[in-house]
Formats: C-alpha cells, sequence, structure tokens
C-alpha cells in the first residue's frame, strides 16, 4: 500500500513539481536568511573574530557589547598584571580614525592597536610582510580585503590618518567587523598618535593565564577589582550577539522575513496538498472498498507529505548552502554562516510544515466513502 502511495504521488508530476518547488523555495528561505542573520551576529563581535591569543578581555562592567566600550586607565592595566595567575595583561586598542589616500579621497578606516612587546592581538594571518615589521617607525598593516578601498596601497606608500604619517608594511587576513570598515594594524603607541583620545586611552586589556592555572580563577580574581569586568572570548561574543539581536532591529527583521518562509511553506503546501489528495479521492475509496483501513489510509497520506518534505527540503539547503559557500569562497563582504543546528531547526519546521499541510487532506481520506468509487463527484 505504501508503494501504491508513492506511485499516486509521483504519477501526477505537475502537482508532485509544484509541492517540491514551494517546500524547497520555503527552506532555502529559512535557511539563507538565518545563515545571513547568524553571519551579521558573527560580523558584530568585531574584534573577537580575530584575536586568539588571550583568555580573557578586561573591560568596564558597564560594557553591553564589544563596539561601546568606556576607555580604561593604564593604572587599571597595572592592576591587572599584578593579579595572582596573570602571565600577562597587555592593552589593546580599537577606534576610528579618517585616512587620506594617495588619490586625493580619504576613507573611515578602523585602527587596531596592539602590544609592541608581545604583540598580542595580532591578525590571525600574515599575506605579505612580518607581522614584526610594526616595531619600525610609523607602520601599519593593512587587512587584505581592506586594500582596495584604501586605494590599492602597496608595500612602502605612505597615507595620512589624521593627518600624522603611515608606511604600509604589509598586510595580512582578517575578518572584518559590522560596518566592514577597512582595517588596519598598528602598535598601541602609534594607535594613540594616530587617533588621539583622552587621559584614558586602553579599548581593552587582553589577559593570558599561566601555564597550569584556571582560567576561571584568574577571572574571578579580576572582577574582584570592582572597578573592571573580566569576560572569556566566549562570554564577550554572547553578550555582543544578544545586545545586537534585542537592543536593534535586526532580529526582529530577520525574525519577520525566516517566519514568512514558514507561512509560504505552510500555505502552498496545504492547498497544493489538499488539492492533490482531492483528485485522488477516488482512489483512497477504491483502496477502501478493497479492504483499506482509515490508519493505512492516513498512514499513505502522511508517507506522502514526509516524502516531499524531505525532497523539498534538500534541495532548499542545498540552494542555501551554495550560496554560503559562494559568499565563502568570494571573500563577499556580506558574511554568511550555515551550522548544523540552523539546518536541524529548518528540518523540524519544515517536517511540522508538511505534517500540518497534510492534516486538511487527512479528514477527506479517512471519512472517504467506499462508493465514491461510482460517484462522478469523486
Amino acid at each position: 500500500m505504501l508503494r501504491i502511495a508513492l506511485q499516486m504521488l509521483f504519477g501526477d508530476r505537475t502537482k508532485y513539481l509544484t509541492l517540491v518547488l514551494s517546500l524547497a523555495f520555503a527552506t532555502m528561505l529559512m535557511n539563507q536568511q538565518g545563515a545571513i542573520f547568524l553571519g551579521l551576529l558573527t560580523q558584530a563581535t568585531g574584534p573577537l573574530q580575530n584575536v586568539g591569543q588571550a583568555d580573557l578581555w578586561v573591560v568596564d562592567p558597564s560594557t553591553e557589547w564589544i563596539a561601546e566600550y568606556r576607555p580604561l586607565s593604564d593604572s587599571k592595566l597595572q592592576r591587572v598584571r599584578s593579579v595572582e595567575g596573570v602571565a600577562w595583561a597587555e592593552p589593546f586598542f580599537s577606534n576610528f580614525a579618517i585616512t587620506e589616500l594617495i588619490s586625493g579621497t580619504f576613507k573611515r578606516v578602523q585602527i587596531i592597536g596592539i602590544s609592541r612587546t608581545t604583540l598580542a592581538g595580532r591578525p590571525p594571518e600574515m599575506i605579505e610582510g612580518r607581522i614584526e615589521d610594526l616595531w619600525t617607525p610609523d607602520a601599519i598593516i593593512v587587512e587584505q580585503r581592506s586594500r582596495a578601498k584604501l586605494g590599492n596601497v602597496n608595500v612602502g606608500d605612505v597615507i595620512k590618518i589624521n593627518d600624522k604619517r603611515a608606511v604600509v608594511v604589509g598586510f595580512c587576513k582578517a575578518k572584518q567587523g559590522f560596518e566592514s570598515n577597512a582595517i588596519i594594524y598598528t602598535t598601541y603607541d602609534n594607535a594613540l598618535r594616530f587617533t588621539p583620545v583622552g587621559r584614558k586611552a586602553i579599548s581593552f586589556i587582553l589577559v593570558r593565564a599561566k601555564e597550569g592555572v584556571d582560567v576561571r580563577t584568574v577571572q574571578a580574581r579580576i572582577n574582584t577589582l570592582d572597578d573592571v569586568m573580566a569576560l572569556t572570548t566566549d562570554e564577550f561574543r554572547i553578550n555582543t550577539m544578544r545586545f545586537i539581536t534585542v537592543a536593534t532591529g535586526i532580529g526582529f527583521n530577520f525574525g519577520i522575513t525566516i517566519a514568512l518562509g514558514f507561512v509560504v511553506g505552510l500555505l502552498l503546501s496545504a492547498s497544493v496538498f489538499y488539492q492533490f489528495t482531492l483528485e485522488n479521492l477516488r482512489q483512497f475509496a477504491t483502496l477502501k472498498a478493497l479492504g483499506a483501513s482509515a490508519r493505512l489510509l492516513a498512514c499513505m497520506v502522511l508517507l506522502q507529505a514526509f516524502v516531499v518534505g524531505c525532497i523539498g527540503y534538500g534541495i532548499g539547503v542545498g540552494l542555501a548552502g551554495a550560496f554560503t559557500l559562494l559568499t565563502k569562497y568570494s571573500e563577499s563582504e556580506l558574511s554568511a554562516q550555515l551550522p548544523w543546528e540552523l539546518l536541524l531547526i529548518s528540518l523540524v519546521a519544515m517536517i511540522l510544515t508538511v505534517m500540518l499541510g497534510s492534516v486538511l487532506s487527512l479528514r477527506r481520506v479517512v471519512f472517504v466513502s467506499p462508493g465514491a468509487v461510482f460517484s462522478s463527484a469523486a
């Protein structure tokens, strides 16, 4: 009987393709928008994507996310360094400046200032030059994708940052932030010269725990200083993502789009599947006249819905995956992430969609009269 159900499904190719394509579109919409949303959340974490040397980020206690912070003083840096279990604590600078290009135009860039001694906070990968080249006077390292934004500068070129001389000594690879500004790395001292700030200049303090010392223990000791707060990278990342989702309209807007994909899939599958079942009522009546139980007929309808849902889901996920890979390998500023959790959620949503869509059809099938096989109305 289940084989007959599949033959009935695949026999009407027009409605079968309509069902599959509608569910594939809904699946693609849910996964694509979800992937873009997760990508934007990751981009919003800014430098957290690129700094891998620190165990803890020390911030002002009122800091909600990484783009808004209250600068810390040098005295707080020294106090953190004195905490038992701290291997090193280094200043990290993150701010924006106006860069005058060789062409005469200007760009707003993000200045990342790292420790001159340990180079903690350095970019994850160098493309050209050495990170140690930052020790030369006025040196900067430009993020590779930012090169075109800065007029395709080359090693040795001189640009002005807030009317201060800066020499390009290399190129690196790093993930860009939420606003996709050009990223420039330099030493902490140079960053203060390029971007003058007040008496308190440290954006964050990067902390590394001594080998064999529990990071949570060091974190608790730093938090006893009262006027600072230590966060692990994951905690800081989660706080930032939560802020973007709740405090901005991004989460709400993407939520509407994802919900729209679910509703579109539900309505399309329900209407098309209901019409498909109505046109096959005579066949179901024939099976009932031959002794098929109402439970078996219901299983046949659910099997048809499940098969259509799985095929539509596979096509939709494939299209969303292709889009994600395209943005990744083209190094587009549009970031997209497609984790397995999102795939699982969309699978559950799709199964729920097709099952809800088949509920309308079940009543007509379960209560169909065997005499309907002789009725022209059927």
